[in-house]
């Protein structure tokens, strides 16, 4: 999967992006933030073509005993969503207007985990339980990926004119680190970039035999 970059030329060929500056009008929406949309509804848009056809069988297959399955990927996205959203969405409420007509920063902390979120990935991270997947069941498990999806939209839709580099979260998932909110949101895009890039290998797996499959 191509990674995704901040470059103004590539946001501004996109056709979402287009569309939805177009909506909401560039003074009440950043590119920035036209931007994680349209990478939130690319992810929405491929996972749907990923498992449209596919078995219900296929879905919920594990490659192997210690893999997680696409049901479970796409569960997994929704609990780590979840896990983020209320965070964010404090730290978004107390965030101050942007002053002038400036760029986001992301951060250098984020941007590391960024890089190393991206697919195809060398680095492998351990999922806490409370992020781990909860729903073995494709039905139950896209149903949650799809609501939480529509969350993370409007609640970066709630950004729009406030400096939310301005504002930290702590990380659910390390508890002494914190990066700004836009960060954080990048950090989110890039996270359903990697899973979904493992779901794809997954179900490539079951078609043309098993290869070696991440955990997380």
């Amino acid at each position: 999967m191509r990674v995704l970059t901040e470059s103004a030329e590539d946001i501004a060929r996109s056709p979402r992006v287009l569309a939805d500056l177009h909506v909401h009008g560039a003074e009440q929406i950043s590119i920035q933030l036209a931007s994680l949309l349209d990478q939130i509804q690319r992810v929405t848009g491929d996972a749907e073509k990923l498992v449209l056809g596919r078995s219900k069988a296929d879905l919920n297959a594990r490659p192997e005993l210690d893999s997680w399955s696409a049901a479970e990927c796409v569960d997994h996205l929704a609990q780590t969503t979840g896990a983020f959203l209320p965070a964010i969405a404090d730290a978004i409420a107390s965030a101050p207007n942007l002053a002038t007509n400036r760029a986001l920063r992301t951060g250098t902390l984020a941007q590391l985990f960024i890089r190393n979120l991206e697919p195809p990935y060398r680095f492998r991270f351990k999922v806490l339980a409370h992020l781990a997947p909860q729903n073995q069941d494709f039905a139950v498990a896209w149903d949650g990926f799809m609501e939480s999806q529509s969350q993370l939209s409007a609640t970066v839709r709630s950004a729009a004119g406030l400096a939310i580099d301005k504002v930290k979260v702590k990380s659910p998932v390390y508890a002494r680190i914190s990066y700004n909110v836009y960060g954080a949101f990048r950090i989110l895009a890039a996270h359903e970039r990697r899973h979904l890039w493992q779901a794809k290998q997954i179900l490539r797996s079951l078609d043309q035999g098993p290869l070696t499959m991440d955990k997380s």
